[in-house]
């Protein structure tokens, strides 16, 4: 215990040393510097003035760093674009990552006789951008609602921040052999954009950047750096700016139908492999209402997957008529919040218990036995 406190005050003392020294310095300066005012020939006036403005700076620093002190230590919301400081020390606060790298339980390699595991593929959204508590998010209480069956279960999170789908098929080659047999993947408008030609990387790159008084001041002050990113222009702009270009995709024939590819051949080979597959689409819920711009990429996505025959699984149908400012993490992350990650884990619990029932029935009917089976591979 005295260990912790005396590393926890050593890391205080390190990272605020530079506020410490000027509310130090500050202090000094109103005391030494008031007493050479007071013992000073200066008219009374003018040493009520000066004694005033030493007074003045150093409640200033203080407040300052009081400030700072609370975006370094207490304030706790994360941040949709990654820019601020603040997001960093969200992401340490929460994230904790296992064997394989994800933000999940240690994955076992050896899996149980009897057991059904569910690899629930997808970006930030399924990593849980924005979620604190990793029990909170979809894939966590999917697993919980299927435990309460007859049915035993694992489900691994395989969500990682800042994927598209190219990124995310290759990713599934170093954990396919973890032996999978249903397969959630989250699907999210921006995940057309190809991997090396991306066309919303350029746009963060280029918004992300700081002029260098900017940035020297950004590095040593979160303070700074979250007045400067609140009250940015470029930073709404962002969004706006990213928002277009995922959609511009959509409208390029040659890219959709390479996207479209891609998918299907990554879908085909679940098919040989006899594993189930379950998509569900997340809208832009920070845009959703009447002109929901995104309206016919739904509409193209669907019809693309039912033709492939899987099991999919709009949200945009489930959330319309809400009010977006309810659906979002924060003001400033508009990843899915708790509310729409347990929507979404009840709309994939109804369609994975459905498959694992026609499953059942069908070993049941092949076997003549009304004994409760083990999923076939």
């Amino acid at each position: 215990m005295l260990f912790n406190l005396w590393s926890r005050l050593s890391y205080f003392l390190k990272d605020f040393s530079l506020f410490l020294i000027l509310l130090f310095l500050s202090f000094i300066l109103l005391i030494f510097g008031s007493f050479k005012v007071y013992k000073s020939e200066k008219s009374q006036k003018t040493k009520k003035i000066i004694i005033s403005l030493l007074f003045t700076i150093f409640l200033f620093i203080l407040a300052a760093s009081m400030l700072e002190a609370y975006f370094r230590y207490v304030y706790d919301e994360s941040d949709g674009l990654g820019f601020l400081n603040t997001n960093t020390r969200w992401q340490q606060r929460h994230v904790v990552t296992n064997n394989y790298f994800y933000r999940d339980r240690n994955f076992n390699t050896e899996k149980e006789t009897g057991v059904i595991r569910i690899g629930v593929l997808g970006d930030s959204i399924t990593f849980g951008g924005g979620i604190e508590k990793p029990e909170d998010r979809f894939s966590n209480l999917l697993e919980s609602k299927l435990k309460g069956t007859s049915y035993k279960v694992e489900v691994y999170n395989l969500g990682k921040s800042g994927t598209d789908t190219e990124t995310q098929i290759k990713d599934f080659e170093k954990v396919k052999h973890l032996n999978f047999d249903i397969i959630v993947w989250q699907y999210f408008l921006n995940d057309i954009q190809p991997e090396e030609k991306s066309t919303g990387t350029p746009i963060i790159d280029k918004n992300s950047q700081q002029a260098k008084v900017v940035k020297f001041m950004s590095d040593r002050s979160f303070l700074f750096d979250f007045l400067y990113w609140r009250y940015s222009s470029r930073y709404k702009q962002t969004f706006e700016e990213l928002k277009n270009a995922d959609l511009n995709q959509y409208q390029k024939v040659e890219v959709f139908e390479n996207h479209k590819k891609e998918m299907k051949s990554f879908l085909d080979e679940f098919k040989k492999e006899k594993k189930e597959v379950v998509v569900i689409i997340f809208p832009f819920t920070h845009l959703l209402g009447p002109n929901y711009p995104a309206q016919n990429v739904h509409d193209e996505l669907k019809s693309f997957f039912a033709q492939n025959k899987i099991t999919t699984i709009d949200l945009r149908e489930d959330l319309e008529g809400q009010n977006p400012q309810t659906l979002v993490a924060s003001k400033f992350d508009s990843h899915p919040n708790e509310a729409v990650h347990a929507i979404a884990a009840q709309k994939l619990f109804e369609a994975v218990e459905a498959i694992l029932n026609a499953k059942t029935t069908s070993f049941q009917l092949d076997q003549g036995t009304s004994k409760q089976p083990r999923l076939p591979k």
